[in-house]
């Protein structure tokens, strides 16, 4: 897979046509023709498939980490470090064995994998949100200082306050260890900070794809939470002058906000951890 522009060639242009002006994902979400929304939920969860690897792969790829994809699966051929996961199945049939020997976490996009039998459990399960192309809601009046990250400093920054951010704030992790400032060769990816008084208090990226942007790593620290700061970092994450929709697993506690800016669920991503070493 490419890391500048990652071609996604598994979706049925007749179901999702993304370029279709006609055929906008927007109506049959809302359209009531349960067969329409079962084929858009099916692409849909694709695009957030897709998303996920790709934006995997970049981040491996800068820590110096292989992976691949065959079989229907993207997998990390080297154990990476535990915010990222190791497999994600690519289509919905995938059998489970094919990923059962990953060095890692499994991302299991449509729930449609048993990984017990493989010595895996279930740590956590998040929505599949999708928001189709247009114009944001106006954005909120804040007093946050957004930043594209474009220096190694930069890129040094944004790696603190997300673990600051996904932790505690008294979390430390070693320089580079997560988010290594090589990302930047890949033109995919663009990383945002947001600084308060000079302060970083919150961090989101978004990932370009050819049929969409992926939508990750949107946080704030506690200390700097409810004021506006969460939604302002994803509308810069969303790069909506691509003219692409957007996908993203939320938080619990982020579903809210995600739904204000137009998102809307359209499955579900199961995460399976592997007891083993």
């Amino acid at each position: 897979m490419s890391g500048v522009r990652c071609r996604i060639e598994l979706l049925v242009a007749a179901v999702l046509p993304v370029s279709s002006a006609e055929n906008r994902p927007t109506g049959d979400l809302n359209s009531g023709d349960q067969a329409a929304y079962a084929a858009l939920v099916r692409d849909a969860v694709t695009l957030c498939a897709e998303a996920y690897a790709a934006w995997h792969t970049s981040w491996l790829n800068a820590l110096g980490l292989r992976s691949a994809r065959r079989d229907g699966v993207w997998r990390a051929l080297d154990r990476p470090p535990r915010i990222y996961l190791a497999g994600i199945a690519l289509e919905q049939d995938v059998p489970a064995r094919t990923l059962a020997d990953v060095p890692g976490s499994v991302g299991d996009p449509w729930h449609a994998l048993d990984l017990t039998p493989h010595g895996f459990r279930v740590w956590r399960t998040e929505p599949w949100f999708y928001r189709p192309e247009g114009p944001l809601p106006e954005p909120p009046q804040t007093d946050l200082e957004l930043v594209r990250v474009t220096t190694p400093e930069q890129v040094e920054e944004l790696e603190v306050v997300s673990v600051r951010g996904f932790g505690s704030e008294d979390d430390a992790v070693e320089r580079q260890s997560l988010h290594p400032s090589s990302v930047l060769a890949d033109e995919a990816m663009h990383l945002f900070l947001g600084r308060v008084n000079g302060r970083a208090v919150g961090a989101a990226m978004g990932y370009v794809l050819d049929d969409a942007v992926g939508v990750f790593g949107v946080t704030t620290v506690a200390s700097a939470r409810r004021r506006g700061y969460g939604t302002a970092l994803t509308r810069a994450a969303l790069l909506a002058d691509t003219g692409l929709p957007a996908v993203l697993a939320p938080s619990e506690e982020a579903v809210s906000m995600y739904q204000r800016l137009g998102f809307r669920p359209v499955g579900a991503l199961r995460i399976w951890s592997s007891a083993g070493p």
